[in-house]
């Protein structure tokens, strides 16, 4: 009988291991609040779109504005809340085909910047769109490291209808938690 309660002994532990390597396994793939995670995020995206070239916030900035064409890749009532000045919104799920024949010819001689909350379906959509557009007639095409998050994390201008707004769309909680200001979250606008 000692035999099997020495071997009985540490399986009763066993649910105890099993719950905190699960914890920590979710920890870790949960996204935490602020810029170094949304880093971590971006460096992931990078990994999964390698043919997409990606713009920091300060260096899209220095761009004249009459050079640039901007995509907010983000669904209508995300975009509502807020996004970037002069953003033409289009919807995450358009075809290369469709967004090839609606705005290939407003893009040449600019720089086409692409943007959503943290760059997955920028990037996804950039990808898509570059090879089919004449790269010769554009001055290049970036997705905008960080996206809408990390711009809203560095404090910069964004605006909706109404004009100027601190506002941004969170996407979902999961997401939510890398802006840093989250009192600034919203998901609908105020009536």
């Amino acid at each position: 009988m000692s035999n099997l309660t020495s071997i009985m002994r540490p399986m009763k532990f066993i649910p105890l291991y099993l719950t905190a390597v699960v914890l920590i396994g979710y920890t870790c793939l949960v996204p935490a609040a602020g810029s170094a995670k949304l880093a971590t995020v971006h460096d992931s995206i990078k990994a999964q779109f390698e043919s997409v070239q990606h713009i920091e916030a300060s260096r899209f900035e220095t761009i004249p504005s009459d050079d640039v064409i901007i995509f907010d890749v983000r669904e209508q009532s995300e975009f509502d809340i807020s996004h970037l000045e002069g953003a033409l919104q289009v919807s995450p799920a358009i075809s290369s085909r469709e967004f090839i024949s609606t705005f290939n010819q407003m893009l040449t001689g600019k720089t086409v910047i692409f943007y959503c909350s943290v760059g997955q379906r920028s990037s996804d959509l950039a990808e898509r769109v570059q090879d089919s557009l004449d790269n010769s007639a554009t001055s290049g095409i970036y997705n905008l490291q960080g996206g809408i998050f990390n711009w809203h994390n560095e404090d910069r201008a964004l605006v909706n209808e109404a004009g100027a707004t601190d506002y941004v769309h969170p996407f979902n909680s999961y997401w939510g938690r890398l802006l840093e200001r989250p009192e600034m979250i919203r998901y609908q606008l105020d009536n």
